[in-house]
């Protein structure tokens, strides 16, 4: 999921993995993958929208954390999103080199949902957490420049757009648009699409909005997810 795979083709997979982890009795791979196949159906439209569900053997795991975080905010309940984020960070952080490496890739998510919050509302705590992600993305960058040089393009355009530097947040939603595109991150590439699209509909510029979600769209269903698709298409038929 982290890398933009055909979602309902990792679900074959998954299902297929599913099978054979029962067949041979490894029960932390079963837990494991339910966690994987509960959240793919949620995005592709197959699953009912409940980021929270998860099986009671599963609550002992930090994936299950992150599951609930990640389905929350594609979901869009932003306040349970960062709530689960901050827990699967504080659940995590003295975990091995491996775990802290999955959690660099989920410091977009959390750095944009907290800017979803920080719009609506005035809560201290939270305003440090998209220049907090934005500087560990960037780290994150200097190590890897294919997978997080897009991350790093969008945390800086959602933040210019949040100041109201528009000239900025412009260059950076194409810079995260493209550079997306490049690696092959068609969800991240969908994601930059839809904010780009919320900011020139926020500055009232609608030819652009429509442009930009309409991009979102291609690259959802690209991705092969249909809640996804839906959702730009209502926001489509809202301007």
């Amino acid at each position: 999921m982290m890398a933009g795979t055909h979602l309902p083709t990792l679900l074959k997979r998954i299902e297929y993995f599913l099978e054979v982890m029962k067949s041979h009795g490894n029960m932390l791979a079963v837990t494991h993958l339910i966690l994987d196949l509960d959240t793919i159906l949620i995005l592709v439209g197959k699953g009912p929208r409940d980021y929270t569900k998860v099986q009671d053997n599963a609550l002992k795991f930090p994936a299950s954390l992150y599951h609930q975080a990640f389905r929350a905010f594609w979901i869009g309940h932003s306040e349970r999103c960062h709530h689960l984020f901050e827990r699967y960070g504080e659940a995590t952080k003295n975990q091995s080199w491996g775990s802290k490496h999955q959690r660099n890739f989920h410091l977009l998510y959390h750095g944009l949902n907290s800017l979803q919050i920080i719009r609506r509302t005035s809560v201290q705590k939270t305003k440090a957490c998209p220049g907090n992600s934005l500087d560990a993305l960037k780290i994150s960058a200097g190590c890897s420049h294919w997978n997080f040089r897009n991350k790093v393009h969008l945390m800086e355009a959602e933040i210019f757009s949040y100041e109201g530097k528009h000239k900025e947040a412009k260059a950076s939603y194409d810079a995260a648009i493209a550079s997306a595109k490049c690696v092959s991150f068609v969800h991240e590439q969908g994601l930059a699409c839809e904010r780009a699209g919320f900011h020139y509909k926020k500055i009232g510029d609608k030819k652009n909005a429509c442009n930009f979600f309409n991009q979102a769209k291609q690259c959802y269903t690209e991705w092969g997810s249909q809640m996804k698709v839906d959702s730009i298409t209502r926001r489509l038929d809202a301007l």
